[in-house]
C-alpha cells in the first residue's frame, strides 16, 4: 500500500483519485482474467465449477465497476475524486 496523503492535506487536494481508482479497479480485472487464464492453463476444466464461478465472479465486477461508472454521471468532478478516494481507503488500495 502506498501513503498517498500528505500531513495536513485534504482529499479534495488531488485530482487525481479517479484516474488511481479508474487503473486500480482494470488492473484487478485484468489480474482476475489472468489468474483464470492460469488455471485454464494448469488443466482446470472451462466447463468445472472453479472456472465457471470465476466467470462470474469477473462478470459481477465489471457490472459494478460500470454501475459506478454510471452513477459518476450525476456527481461533480470533486464529488467524484472524494468517491474514489474514500473507496479506495475502505478497499484498502490506499493508506
Amino acid at each position: 500500500m502506498v501513503k498517498l496523503i500528505k500531513e495536513g492535506s485534504r482529499v479534495t487536494d488531488s485530482k487525481e483519485w479517479f484516474d488511481m481508482w479508474f487503473e486500480d479497479k482494470k488492473s484487478i480485472i485484468s489480474i482476475m482474467y489472468s489468474n483464470m487464464a492460469s488455471d485454464l492453463a494448469a488443466g482446470y476444466d472451462y466447463f468445472g465449477k472453479s472456472i465457471q464461478d470465476q466467470k462470474a465472479e469477473i462478470q459481477r465486477y465489471e457490472d459494478e465497476f460500470e454501475r459506478q461508472l454510471d452513477k459518476f454521471k450525476t456527481m461533480s468532478e470533486d464529488e467524484v475524486n472524494r468517491w474514489c478516494f474514500y473507496d479506495m481507503k475502505k478497499r484498502g488500495a490506499i493508506d
